[in-house]
């Protein structure tokens, strides 16, 4: 038993899903031919703060019989939209660890219970799984390439966003956003945020601003909304509070802002 290559995909329901984990299978010994065998195993999660626990018991979505080559079985378990919610909180995206202890009964013969037992784990990739989430809508997965460039400030930039999205999953939140706000600064340096931006607020009515100049806009309060995070401002910013989703949000804002330089020289 081992993972497949398209390990995991979930299956949309009326408030429960089924959740689908693909294993590569091949039978190691003394097995009688042509004798089904129905595959189940308890699914557990690992490594998840105040979370990890019995998930349920998955069954293979067929019986098996038993074989000297190497097949692809699914294991199918029911998730609750409440249990991928919970998992989710305690995930904060971080790649997803999950223990199967496999057993295997014969449907027929004298073979006894159980005919063969196994355990694997699995980690799923934040991405992978992040995408299967899209598939029951209790999700939506926005993958941001910072393109690889020679120009020092940004390739910097491009490093703060991968310390960022660390630190945001060792639960440094405030920290994550500091390393977004520094990887605004190629983008401010690159599109003459600071000029752009004065020439926007003289205009009288917002409504009034040209398209760079909005965009200025909304770099320049990024900017300004991050900075509460590395500064303790007397009677201002020393009161900020930065939560996990404060996180996801500084560095996603800040990955795509940095990847609209790619034109850019």
């Amino acid at each position: 038993m081992k993972p497949s290559r398209d390990l995991v995909y979930l299956q949309s329901g009326f408030g429960l899903h089924r959740l689908g984990l693909r294993f590569a299978l091949s039978a190691i010994g003394d097995y009688p031919k042509g004798v089904l065998h129905q595959l189940t195993a308890e699914v557990w999660l690992r490594d998840l703060p105040s979370v990890s626990g019995w998930l349920g018991t998955a069954r293979a979505d067929r019986p098996e019989p038993a074989r000297d080559f190497e097949t692809t079985i699914t294991m199918v378990l029911p998730i609750s939209e409440d249990q991928i919610r919970r998992l989710e909180k305690g995930r904060a995206s971080r790649d997803l660890q999950i223990s199967l202890d496999f057993h295997a009964l014969a449907l027929g013969g004298e073979l006894g219970w159980p005919a063969a037992e196994a355990q694997e784990t699995v980690t799923i990739p934040h991405a992978e799984w992040s995408k299967a989430l899209n598939q029951v809508a209790l999700g939506a997965y926005v993958d941001v390439l910072v393109p690889i460039t020679l120009v020092e400030g940004r390739a910097t930039a491009a490093r703060r966003i991968r310390e960022a999205k660390q630190a945001h999953a060792n639960g440094q939140y405030e920290h994550a956003v500091t390393l977004s706000r520094a990887a605004l600064d190629a983008v401010r340096d690159a599109r003459q945020t600071k000029a752009m931006y004065s020439r926007a607020t003289q205009r009288q009515k917002a409504d009034d601003r040209d398209q760079p100049e909005r965009w200025a806009v909304l770099i320049q309060a990024a900017y300004q909304l991050f900075s509460g995070a590395p500064h303790d401002d007397v009677g201002s910013t020393e009161n900020f509070v930065w939560t996990q989703a404060d996180a996801i949000a500084a560095v996603a804002v800040a990955a795509g802002l940095l990847a609209r330089l790619e034109d850019v020289q």
